[in-house]
């Protein structure tokens, strides 16, 4: 879909990107100095064509619609330029605009910067203020409406800035991250991720469509009892619905799981625990604790003597199962998780593996499926019914995500560029094309000098083999 054995600059890339995901419906489409396209030009409301499409019913059985379509930023096409490769994106989280990183790396050769974090926000009512009948519940909705709103401590007119000043750059929103909180769920006052979806649109429009779309980085607490040490089906539903709503309106979705929350190290042959789906954010991480991944006593006793309970299991398949694959514009796999599979494989194992065939292992599941079970994707006959599901991701919507310079090498895998080229030949040869990009986390954490800029790195291991990037910003 966005990568093949043809060879494009990053610019024309991230334009293929959104334009074959979101084709154009009609002849009427217009380019706006390569920043935006837009349809219809008799219906344009501040940039976007007005919409009266009727969204999919939500989880509660209304249908609303929005007052405009979103169809984003797109990089300028150059058509003329077919050429015979083609290298990964770079995608970078970052939080502090001010600390002139994110704009180095941009320089460095990053596409996408993906800003963290925004909150879904509700007050709760009580309770006991609920009344059942129908003109009282219509009210309620409205209610609800009114009292969400998305909150972040992002400094969103340093940000509009820097998107100014490099045309070419992506920039999503991310929702999460650790310790951060859950959307509102398991209240009556809660709302479903079409009515959040809403919210986040509102916000966007009125900060000037700052952001290309979302990214779903939930994860676990510090503290065990706290809810977020744990996953609720509603979270989940919101996640998949706001995301299949995001992507009819034209924006870019993405995920960041935690390798455990989407393992496909999992061993291979008969089902298994480790392919069961999981709610809870609070296991033992089981390549440290299991002999099926070549744990020792010593690794048991590191976790256990560090009192680590923080790792989940396939919770992220119900979102792909539910959405689907389609919805997706990639899947980041966070490979630095704290005593993650992947780490295990490549520092502690007695039988190591080189990082690039640690990647290539995963990569390979990925593209290949694997089967998670016990899904609770369904109702029969008022009782609920559990699936397997196969997680398959093809090349081109997978991307590895890595630390920079402050993961330790332990507890936080350390991957070298060289290792993900490697890895990316590997599955270009295999497969006919390489993985859609790399991630990191995080750009506050890049060096001043260039040989400490993963970026830098990257871009340069990448050049060195005849993968251009594209200079124009």
């Amino acid at each position: 879909m966005i990568f093949n054995p043809s060879h494009r600059s990053i610019s024309s890339l991230l334009s293929i990107l959104v334009t074959f995901l979101f084709p154009p419906t009609n002849n009427n489409f217009v380019n706006l100095d390569g920043c935006r396209i837009i349809a219809d030009t008799s219906s344009i409301v501040e940039g976007y064509p007005t919409s009266t499409t009727p969204r999919p019913p939500n989880r509660r059985g209304t249908t609303t619609t929005m007052s405009r379509d979103y169809t984003f930023r797109r990089p300028r096409q150059r058509q003329q330029e077919q050429q015979s490769s083609s290298s990964p994106f770079i995608i970078g989280y970052a939080h502090n605009v001010k600390s002139g990183k994110a704009e180095q790396v941009i320089r460095d050769g990053a596409s996408v910067i993906i800003w963290s974090f925004v909150h879904l926000d509700l007050e709760i009512v009580a309770e006991n203020n609920q009344i059942d009948d129908t003109q009282h519940q219509q009210q309620q909705e409205q209610e609800k409406m009114k009292m969400a709103r998305i909150r972040t401590e992002l400094d969103l007119k340093e940000i509009r800035t820097l998107r100014a000043k490099y045309k070419n750059v992506v920039h999503l929103a991310a929702f999460g991250g650790w310790n951060g909180p859950h959307p509102p769920s398991s209240s009556s006052w809660s709302l479903t991720g079409s009515q959040w979806f809403e919210v986040f649109a509102k916000f966007n429009e009125e900060n000037g469509y700052l952001f290309d779309g979302i990214d779903w980085d939930y994860e676990g607490h510090d503290d065990l009892n706290a809810p977020t040490a744990k996953f609720t089906i509603e979270t989940l539903d919101i996640m998949a619905d706001f995301s299949i709503d995001a992507k009819q309106h034209g924006m870019i979705v993405s995920m960041a799981p935690a390798e455990s929350y989407l393992d496909s190290s999992i061993p291979p042959g008969k089902k298994s625990i480790d392919g069961e789906f999981s709610l809870q954010l609070d296991l033992p991480p089981r390549a440290w604790t299991s002999d099926r991944y070549h744990a020792t006593d010593e690794d048991r006793e590191l976790v256990t003597s560090r009192g680590f309970r923080h790792a989940g299991r396939q919770c992220y398949a119900y979102v792909l199962a539910k959405a689907g694959i389609e919805t997706f514009d990639w899947v980041s796999i966070q490979f630095y998780e704290a005593y993650s599979p992947f780490a295990h494989d490549v520092h502690r194992r007695k039988s190591k593996l080189e990082v690039s065939e640690a990647l290539l292992v995963r990569i390979r599941n990925l593209i290949d499926g694997y089967t998670v079970t016990n899904l609770p994707l369904g109702v029969d006959d008022g009782e609920g019914v559990v699936s397997d599901y196969e997680v398959k991701i093809p090349p081109d919507k997978l991307v590895v995500g890595i630390a920079n310079g402050w993961a330790d090498g332990l507890k936080f895998c350390k991957v070298d560029p060289p290792s993900i080229r490697k890895a990316y030949e590997t599955t270009l040869a295999e497969y006919g094309e390489g993985f859609l990009g790399v991630m990191f986390w995080t750009i506050e954490e890049e060096g001043e000098e260039e040989n400490l800029r993963l970026t830098h790195m990257l871009k340069r291991e990448f050049q060195s083999v005849g993968m251009p990037f594209s200079d124009e910003l």
